[in-house]
């Protein structure tokens, strides 16, 4: 990946997948997308290499690089994040994972930062966005805001929007959400719970939003997926709860107003 008129470019590169690696006690894999060098979009830990074009039907991959992280309260964050601008066609893009997901009997925890922008249905199929698990039986899951259905919620849904389970919780433009997914996986369907907005400090929820309607397979990639105007930041990937929740005492420097606004607010409150 190389960085081009303020926008990434994505080359092919070969990743490595382990198959027989299980996984392992408490954080898998995390990607802060900070600056990489000498291969751009390449850091973070947990992955077979960097992150490449790809996703069902993707013909481009206009993402921009931030060197700011997306304001969240009270989580742990770190410089660097990645935003895209609403498209008239599918972007994506794919990252392999060192050590796949998806052995029968298993659980994991997957967390990442949604922030709506721009206008909320811009783009094509009514401005979509969010963070795939793509598995190896032709089914990838999908959480975040839709292209249909509800459409104003985050939600869980099969990607291209079969299944689609909504959260009740809105996407409003600026306002960044923590999106935590439970994967408990099972011989045939496996069964998905979306979290939206946990607090850090507290347990695991009793309850969320449940897909239990697909069956994955080996999830070996994550994928960034969209149409839609937004930005993504900090995706964990771990065995526990609180390895995708990692609290900190202090929001990021220079933003501690605007996460403590979004607290605020938030208390008072297709085809492809």
């Amino acid at each position: 990946m190389r960085f081009q008129s303020g926008y990434l470019t994505l080359i092919t590169a070969s990743a490595v997948m382990v198959l027989s690696q299980p996984v392992g006690a408490g954080q898998v894999a995390y990607e802060g997308f900070g600056p990489s060098f000498p291969i751009y979009a390449n850091d973070g830990t947990g992955f077979g290499g960097p992150w490449t074009q790809g996703g069902f039907n993707a013909f481009a991959s206009g993402y921009t690089p931030l060197e700011s992280s997306l304001c969240s309260a009270k989580i742990k964050t770190s410089g660097g994040s990645v935003s895209g601008t609403a498209f008239s066609a599918i972007n994506g893009a794919i990252r392999n994972l060192a050590f796949p997901l998806g052995q029968n009997n298993t659980t994991v925890y997957v967390s990442f930062l949604l922030q709506p922008q721009g206008t909320l249905h811009g783009g094509l199929f009514r401005g979509f966005f969010g963070l795939t698990l793509n598995g190896s039986l032709g089914n990838d899951l999908f959480v975040g805001k839709p292209g249909g259905g509800a459409d104003d919620e985050y939600v869980l849904e099969a990607r291209g929007g079969a299944f689609q389970m909504p959260s009740g919780t809105p996407a409003v433009v600026g306002r960044t959400a923590l999106l935590v997914v439970r994967a408990d996986f099972r011989p045939g369907k496996d069964v998905f719970t979306l979290y939206v907005d946990p607090k850090p400090s507290d347990p695991e929820p009793s309850s969320g939003a449940v897909e239990a309607d697909l069956d994955l397979g080996v999830v070996s990639r994550i994928g960034i997926y969209s149409t839609g105007a937004f930005a993504i930041d900090e995706v964990r990937i771990g065995t526990t709860f609180s390895a995708v929740v990692p609290t900190s005492p202090h929001a990021p420097h220079g933003e501690s107003h605007a996460c403590e606004h979004d607290d605020d607010q938030r208390s008072d409150n297709h085809d492809r």
